[in-house]
C-alpha cells in the first residue's frame, strides 16, 4: 500500500537525519529561538468563505511529475499575490520530490502561514518544521496510533505550531476530534489514492461544532468550491488543480469566483 511505503520512507529518512544531527542538537537550536504564537488556524478560520490553502507540490506517487518547470520560490511569489490564506509545502523527497529547505526558503521571504506537509512519524520532524519556520504540521490519523497522535500534537502545541489532523473515515474523525482542533477530511484514500469529494459530506456529521474544518484533495472547479461552501467547510487545501496551471493567479481566482472572474478578466 502507498501509505505504508510513505510511512516507512519517512521513518528511514528521520533515522538518517538523526545520525547527522541529534534530537538534542535540534532542541538546543529551538531553545535559542523566539517561539511565535501559532497563526495558521487563525488565518484559515477568519474568512467568511472557504479559505484557500494553496499547495506547492512537484510530484505525487500516483501522478508522477506534476509540474516540470517547478520553482518553489516563483510559485510562492505567485500565490502570495492571490489572496490565499496559507500555503502547504510538500517536504517528502522520495515520492513527492519535496525538500524541507523549501519551507525555510519560503518563510524567510513571505509573510504567509506555511504548513509543512509530510508524513510525521517522529517528534524530530516536528522540531525540524519549527526550525524551518513552519506555522503548522500535518498529522495523518491513518499513520498514527492514538498515543502517537496525542504525543505529537502536544509537542506541536508546546512549540507554537498548529496541527492539521487528516482523516478519511468515521473512526479517524472521532479519534482526531477528541484532541485535534483543525480537522482535515481527505477526499483521497491514501491506500489506493482514489478520490471522492463527497467524502467530506459523509464525514461532516462526525466533526464536532467549534472545530476548524478543512477539505483536502478532489477540489478542482468552482463547483467543487461552492459545494464545500454549502457544507460549511472553513478551508480547502488544493494542490494538483493549481500546480498543473501556468497562471496561478487565474487558477485561484477561477476556482473561487468561477464564471464571474472569467467574465471580468
Amino acid at each position: 500500500m502507498i501509505l505504508d511505503k510513505l510511512v516507512a520512507s519517512a521513518k528511514k529518512r528521520t533515522e538518517l537525519a538523526k545520525e547527522k544531527k541529534s534530537p538534542a542538537e535540534l532542541l538546543r537550536e529551538l531553545d535559542r529561538m523566539e517561539l511565535r504564537k501559532p497563526r495558521f488556524a487563525k488565518a484559515i478560520a477568519e474568512n467568511s468563505g472557504v479559505s484557500i490553502i494553496a499547495e506547492i507540490k512537484k510530484a505525487s506517487p500516483s501522478k508522477g511529475l506534476i509540474r516540470p518547470d517547478f520553482d518553489h520560490m516563483k510559485i510562492a511569489e505567485d500565490y502570495s499575490r492571490c489572496g490565499i490564506a496559507a500555503m502547504s509545502v510538500l517536504t517528502e523527497p522520495e515520492y513527492f520530490k519535496g525538500e524541507l529547505g523549501f519551507v525555510s526558503d519560503i518563510t524567510a521571504k513571505f509573510n504567509i502561514p506555511v504548513l509543512r506537509k509530510d508524513f510525521t512519524v517522529d517528534e524530530y520532524m516536528i522540531y525540524e518544521a519549527k526550525l524551518a519556520g513552519a506555522d503548522a504540521i500535518l498529522l495523518i490519523m491513518a499513520a498514527l496510533t492514538d498515543e502517537e497522535f496525542k504525543r505529537f500534537h502536544r509537542t506541536a502545541d508546546e512549540l507554537g505550531l498548529d496541527v492539521l489532523v487528516e482523516t478519511h473515515n468515521e473512526d479517524e474523525v472521532k479519534r482526531a476530534a477528541e484532541y485535534g482542533r483543525i480537522i482535515g477530511v481527505n477526499n483521497r484514500d491514501l491506500q489506493t489514492f482514489e478520490e471522492d469529494i463527497t467524502t467530506c459530506e459523509r464525514l461532516l456529521p462526525f466533526i464536532p461544532e467549534g472545530k476548524i474544518k478543512v477539505a483536502e484533495s478532489a477540489v478542482r472547479t468552482h463547483g467543487d468550491y461552492a459545494y464545500l461552501s454549502s457544507l460549511g467547510f472553513d478551508a480547502a487545501l488544493i494542490g494538483e488543480a493549481f500546480m498543473r496551471r501556468d497562471n496561478l493567479s487565474d487558477a485561484v481566482n477561477e476556482l473561487v469566483y468561477g464564471a464571474e472572474y472569467r467574465k471580468n478578466s
